[in-house]
């Protein structure tokens, strides 16, 4: 998915245009320096001070007398009290130095965005005063002081003057990173010896690897308030990375001629050099590649002072990822209140995928008094047009949630009635590795597309596997698309309908080059799911059999039960993991990819093997295999909608759900159903909800007339369940759509 515009971007398109304009034909150096001085005077008009006092305290040389870089900041400023942001925080955006997209990886800065930083400020602000002591030690140009100096002084410039005087406190690799934090919060104020005095506190340096002397030199009891949006990166460097920093036009996964090994090697093993660093002064760190933020984490707590208040802005891996496990038990620990606001960028804050999800947090650290941890808040916000909107909120208890969750990681449900119903799965389920359960996994990668590209084959020769592609596998569906042509993002796949599912590989793989480990395994049935996944995709689990006489690559994992070796347990594990009870759990607690450690730690229902439920989770699984490449009928897709149907409702009365709680899971799955008619007055269709919903209510014993009327209204009008939306454009499913859809509205036949 393309990267959007930041939404600030148009708003501050006025202003950078007259800006541009005012900096005319400099260029290099002096144009970002002029830059900066036409930003410092229109903080001058803002602000009320003397621009040659202030070129003077700060030993500045003015490229242009004062009184003509006032009045090319005139327009800039005009045009900044035009937009909806906040002018302090609309000078630090402009202000910020131009990141390329290899530079912005390797410094892994991602600027905040002006509701971010006002929400965050907001978060920060409950009992902070003038006299407060404040530190942003990774500040960029400043953009979140400027936010919480708002929030904390508002327009009373005498309380603004003492704060910046005394408060203020910032630490940045970037000397114009700092200058332009100056510049954004001079515009509260004339004080220009105020600004001195801030100035003179602040760290140029890297603040994971500074002294205690530098912090303490600012705040000699630790800080009342630690806000940041700290490096998102990971302390690394790939071939990928190091080959797009040399200039060359690549996608990621692809071959790597030409690789300088030698430099390579040297600017690996600085970078190495430096995570070393790091592990050793913030051991929450663990093992491997350093993320950046958990560091930036670390050093937040440090700096903040008991009953202080840490407010930032993290990735959403904090509250879900094994590597945060550390820093996670060490925030939540260390905290008397703590909430995190899960925020996707759907709102047009970064030049990032819409789909990436980060987090708000907002931290109470405990002091000695402090000996009744509260709850955890647990929050969605997202971005509107000028701020942010809460469309969710719980608290989680931190007992239930130790209980339910042995990581600490935090489950994203967004009410209290999916918290409750997240907890009682969990309750009611049966952990994989519990003894005598049967359930003991054994999974494997069994080729690597990157690793093993050099392997792979175009053509199919004798001796050689098929290589198994994410996209080939989907819900009990093996060849659910069959390579046509091309090769990498140009490669062309066709999705096969329903029922008409066949192998067609882009490569082979010969059996001498398959990895040890994985040679047993490529002869023998086992399950395959496929890794890529996403909270707000259609399903988030896809399953199917994987058949011998095929290598499955890293996309598709596989895997089987040693202790249980039957195709029984396979079936029953297919049919669980495809539900749409278990999809639902998943979706909480999962990113883009399926890890295995995210998948055990989510319970199975306790079924007992060979009982009624069992017993029909396997016929009902193994026919989904045989009717998935059996032909594209009208019979064979009705038949696999039954078959799904009875499969979710079992998962679910396995799980001890009731009608209610599946009517509450269905709401998380809002693109089910896509290009299938709906019911008149309704916007979309609901077939497979219904169908789900009457079967439940039918066993459960519950009257199931309402959800039964709605199936069969559905269905009178064409609608199938089941069918993925992609189909919908499908050749041969629009022919099967059609028939059924004429079938299901032809009027009775006489006799």
């Amino acid at each position: 998915m393309s990267a959007p515009r930041p939404l600030e971007t148009d708003y501050l398109r006025p202003a950078e245009a007259l800006l541009t304009s005012a900096v005319g034909g400099q260029h290099g150096p002096t144009s970002f320096e002029l830059r900066l001085q036409i930003l410092e005077a229109a903080s001058a008009l803002f602000g009320g001070f003397d621009l040659i006092a202030f070129h003077a305290a700060f030993d500045l040389v003015s490229i242009k007398p004062a009184a003509e870089l006032l009045a090319l900041a005139g327009p800039v400023a005009s045009a900044i009290r035009q937009s909806p942001i906040h002018h302090a925080l609309a000078l630090s955006t402009l202000a910020r130095e131009t990141l390329g997209e290899l530079e912005r990886r390797s410094t892994g800065a991602y600027h905040s965005d002006f509701r971010l930083a006002t929400r965050l400020a907001e978060l920060a602000a409950p009992g902070l005063t003038p006299t407060s002591r404040v530190i942003d030690p990774a500040c960029g140009a400043g953009i979140l002081l400027a936010a919480l100096t708002q929030a904390v002084c508002g327009d009373d410039p005498a309380k603004t003057a003492h704060w910046l005087a005394h408060g203020v406190c910032a630490a940045d690799l970037s000397p114009n990173a700092l200058r332009a934090a100056v510049l954004s919060l001079a515009s509260f104020t004339d004080d220009v010896s105020a600004l001195e005095s801030m100035r003179s506190r602040w760290y140029c340096g890297d603040s994971l690897l500074a002294e205690p002397a530098v912090w303490t030199t600012m705040a000699v009891s630790g800080f009342d308030a630690v806000i940041g949006n700290p490096p998102w990166e990971k302390v690394k460097l790939s071939r990928h990375e190091f080959l797009r920093e040399s200039g060359a036009q690549r996608h990621y996964g692809a071959l790597t001629p030409g690789l300088d090994e030698h430099r390579f090697a040297a600017q690996r093993a600085g970078i190495a050099s430096y995570a070393q660093q790091l592990l050793a002064r913030y051991p929450d760190l663990g093992n491997g590649e350093p993320d950046l933020y958990i560091a930036f984490s670390a050093l937040f707590l440090d700096l903040c002072n008991d009953g202080g208040i840490v407010a930032a802005l993290v990735p959403g891996g904090l509250i879900r990822s094994q590597g945060t496990r550390a820093m996670r038990h060490k925030m939540l620990e260390a905290s008397h209140s703590i909430s995190f606001s899960i925020i996707d960028n759907r709102g047009k804050f970064f030049a990032i995928d819409t789909r990436f999800k980060f987090l708000a947090v907002a931290m109470r650290k405990a002091g000695p008094g402090d000996h009744q941890r509260q709850p955890i808040g647990l929050h969605h916000e997202r971005g509107t047009r000028t701020g942010m909107e809460t469309t969710g909120s719980t608290a989680i208890d931190r007992a239930t949630l130790a209980a339910v969750r042995a990581d600490s990681s935090i489950p994203e449900v967004r009410s209290s009635a999916e918290w409750t119903l997240f907890s009682n799965m969990v309750a009611a389920g049966v952990a994989w590795t519990q003894p005598g359960t049967g359930w003991l996994p054994q999974f494997c990668r069994e080729a690597d597309m990157t690793e093993d590209r050099s392997k792979f084959l175009a053509q199919p020769v004798p001796g050689a596997l098929p290589v198994i592609e994410g996209r080939m596998v989907q819900a009990f569906r093996f060849g659910a698309k069959a390579y046509i042509s091309g090769a990498g993002r140009s490669a062309v796949w066709r999705a096969c309908p329903i029922g008409g599912s066949r192998l067609a590989a882009q490569f082979w793989m010969p059996r001498s080059h398959i990895a040890r480990g994985s040679v047993p395994r490529v002869d023998v049935w086992r399950a395959g799911f496929c890794d890529i996944a996403g909270q707000t995709n259609e399903r988030s689990l896809m399953a199917a059999m994987i058949p011998p006489g095929v290598i499955c690559g890293n996309k598709v994992p596989t895997v089987l039960f040693p202790e249980d070796p039957s195709e029984d347990r396979l079936l029953v594990w297919l049919a669980v993991i495809n539900s749409i009870a278990f999809d639902w759990m998943a979706r909480r607690v999962l990113t883009t990819t399926v890890n295995y450690f995210v998948l055990q730690s989510l319970p199975l229902p306790r079924l007992d093997k060979h009982g009624a439920a069992w017993n029909r989770l396997v016929g009902a699984a193994r026919e989904l295999h045989a009717l998935d490449s059996a032909g594209s009928t009208l019979a064979a897709i009705k038949r696999m909608a039954t078959l799904r149907c009875e499969i979710d409702a079992q998962v679910a009365l396995a799980f001890g759900l009731g009608v209610d709680d599946v009517a509450l899971i269905f709401e998380d799955f809002p693109i089910l159903d896509r290009g299938q008619p709906s019911l008149p007055e309704e916007a979309t269709s609901t077939i497979t909800r219904d169908s789900v919903l009457a079967a439940m209510a039918e066993q459960t014993g519950h009257d199931a007339t309402r959800w039964a009327m709605r199936a069969a209204a559905g269905r009178a009008l064409g609608a199938m369940a089941y069918i993925p939306s992609e189909l919908a454009l499908n050749a041969a499913q629009n022919e099967a759509n059609s028939a059924w859809r004429a079938e299901l509205t032809a009027p009775p036949q006489a006799g």
